[in-house]
């Protein structure tokens, strides 16, 4: 029954997310405010899920806390990962082609997107997750928090500057 629950709320985030993406490329035209806005909203409904399956609805503690910490971090990673693919030469050219049409340009960078987040995903968020986010470990569970969340800061700081 547990698996059945999780995975139909997987099955719903992931289809809430995908829509809102193309939504918002849509709508902004910009990929990197899709990723920023579709991310927190991933983030943000992916942690009430998990926190309803998994733990019957108690939303806020020290989960809550490692969770969003993870999310500061990667959040950043994908702004500034897919920044730095869009400005590879090889997809400048194809995103201002001349004659692309826009349809095509927005399916690309949806694409990149993707390509961004599952990259961020497998090499940082999934590790995070498996070792700090379901590892119990409360003596130094605090620490590692609040480390992340000064290291999302300073990410923050220096991209912004």
């Amino acid at each position: 029954m547990l698996l059945v629950k999780s995975f139909g709320m997987s099955g719903i985030t992931t289809a809430l997310t995908e829509t809102l993406k193309i939504i918002l490329l849509n709508v902004t035209g910009n990929p990197n405010k899709t990723i920023i806005i579709s991310s927190i909203f991933s983030y943000c409904i992916a942690y009430i899920a998990q926190r309803y399956v998994f733990a019957g609805g108690k939303f806020f503690g020290l989960s809550f806390l490692k969770y969003f910490a993870v999310s500061a971090i990667t959040i950043q990673l994908y702004s500034l990962i897919l920044k730095k693919l869009l400005d590879v030469s090889i997809v400048k050219k194809t995103l201002d082609r001349p004659g692309i049409s826009e349809t095509r340009k927005k399916v690309y960078q949806y694409i990149l997107i993707n390509i961004t987040i599952l990259s961020v995903f497998i090499c940082v968020d999934f590790p995070l997750r498996k070792y700090f986010i379901f590892n119990k470990r409360k003596h130094i569970d605090y620490i590692i928090s609040y480390t992340l969340y000064f290291v999302a800061l300073v990410m923050y700081v220096l991209t912004r500057i």
